[in-house]
């Protein structure tokens, strides 16, 4: 989001506002050394309960209100969890152009977020699918085409992945190993290990996302036929959650045997000098929009990625990479042994990468066709009508409360109803430890007061010796 506002402000002209859930943090310190103005919002992560349903609907209404003050022309949203608040206060607002860049297909592919996205896509002027299998699903949803726009990459910032212009880490040197050492990286955030329910897509449960257990799994393989090979995964842990499912990865390296293969570097602030040193790229996830594919193709890396999401758009299997099956240690392994035993035609196939994503996928090209969406939507709706019209988002605001009501429902007494019966069944286990603690405390207090009793005597004879 932040590269993409810079962009928009410096090379086209847009006066430009993020709305965040914080004031502090990593993105707030682009956003101020960039001088990019910001307003901070509550987004409900909810709904779970009622205090949640009440609370999601004030923090509609706030973000409503703030729109119509602020008069936008444009209101761009991006992830899942901030577009379920964003997507409706737009639209009570009336601003203009309301477009949704969908980040990529999994919330598309969860049973409740599925039906949430096709029950309110119509709010929004425009849908951006950020990679065909997202606008595979979107049809398949039955959006209209109408409402769909061309397929807009998220592009990072080509400047900071030029190969002939950043030194390769010294990361051979900084471990000890021989230069000719097979390097095999993964640059990925540790994410917490997926749950089940209707909030994650089926196939999906309890696995971790970017697929680390399975590069391990992968890499006992590799290193039959490349002893010497070494595995670097790249980043830290994204919260609490990741924290757990990054103990449980190192601990199945340290049950493998592998402490000396696979090595955890935690977070780099040279991750793309670290691509440009590297023999292979490996994204191994389950699900994924282009995941760190666009980076290390245009580092020249040769990469394998597994068969997901947007990463078929980017790695074109035998043209720009190899593709694997995901979930898959052994195709997996396949895939970078296939790259390690021919570094020359490895090598072709990293130029050509980096050619197609200077073609299509880079920041400037997603600067560029958001622009020009961005532009027809607007030149589009002022020729319809006024916007910011009070009546509308008055007549919107009663047919929001019917709207509103049944998306509640649903939600709530539906999609949740697993996990109102698990809460009921686990009632008794809770009245029965509340009573185990009732009598505990109980117990305490009767055994103080014996003491007491039993003290009092005895310390008035020792008195009594001692006169």
């Amino acid at each position: 989001m932040f590269e993409q506002l810079r962009e928009l402000r410096d090379q086209f002209g847009y006066e430009v506002c993020a709305v965040v859930s914080a004031d502090r943090g990593a993105l707030i310190d682009k956003l101020r050394s960039e001088n990019i103005r910001y307003h901070v919002a509550k987004f409900a992560a909810g709904p779970a309960s009622f205090r949640d349903v009440l609370q999601m609907l004030l923090a509609v209404l706030a973000l409503a209100r703030f729109f119509r003050r602020e008069r936008f022309d444009i209101v761009l949203s991006h992830i899942f969890i901030t577009m379920r608040t964003v997507r409706p206060a737009a639209w009570l607002a009336d601003v203009p152009v309301r477009i949704s860049m969908i980040a990529g297909p999994y919330h598309l592919e969860a049973p409740t977020s599925r039906w949430i996205e096709r029950a309110t896509s119509w709010m929004e002027t425009t849908l951006i699918p950020s990679c065909q299998k997202t606008l595979d699903l979107c049809l398949s949803m039955r959006i209209p085409q109408r409402q769909l726009s061309q397929v807009i990459y998220y592009g990072p910032d080509e400047r900071n992945f030029d190969p002939l212009g950043i030194t390769p880490a010294e990361i051979r040197q900084e471990f000890g190993w021989p230069a000719d050492t097979p390097v095999i990286s993964m640059v990925a955030y540790f994410y917490h290990r997926l749950s089940s329910g209707p909030w994650v897509p089926r196939d999906l449960w309890h696995l971790g996302i970017k697929g680390h257990e399975d590069l391990i799994g992968a890499a006992v393989v590799v290193l039959r036929e490349f002893p010497h090979a070494k595995f670097l995964l790249v980043g830290s842990a994204w919260d609490a959650g990741g924290q757990i499912y990054l103990d449980e990865t190192k601990n199945l390296v340290k049950s493998l045997g592998l402490e000396s293969s696979v090595i955890f570097l935690g977070r780099r602030n040279d991750a793309n000098s670290i691509l440009r040193a590297s023999n292979v790229a490996a994204q191994a996830s389950v699900t994924e929009n282009l995941g760190g594919t666009i980076e290390a193709l245009l580092m020249e890396c040769p990469t394998v990625a597994t068969r997901v999401g947007g990463m078929v758009d980017s790695i074109r299997d035998g043209q720009t990479g190899v593709i694997v099956n995901p979930s898959d240690p052994a195709d997996l392994a396949r895939g970078i042994i296939q790259l390690l035993r021919n570094p020359t035609r490895a090598a072709q196939l990293a130029h050509a990468g980096r050619e197609l994503m200077l073609n299509g996928f880079t920041l400037k090209h997603t600067a560029t066709n958001l622009s020009t969406l961005s532009e027809t939507l607007l030149a589009r709706t002022r020729r319809q009508r006024r916007h910011f019209n009070p009546l509308i988002s008055v007549g919107r605001l009663f047919l929001s409360v019917p709207i509103f009501l049944y998306l509640a429902t649903r939600l709530y007494f539906v999609d949740m109803f697993p996990i109102h019966v698990a809460r009921l069944r686990a009632l008794p286990y809770r009245f029965r430890g509340l009573l185990s603690r009732v009598y505990r405390i109980f117990y305490l207090l009767g055994e103080r007061d014996a003491t007491h009793f039993a003290a009092g005597p005895l310390q008035r004879a020792k008195d009594e010796d001692s006169d």
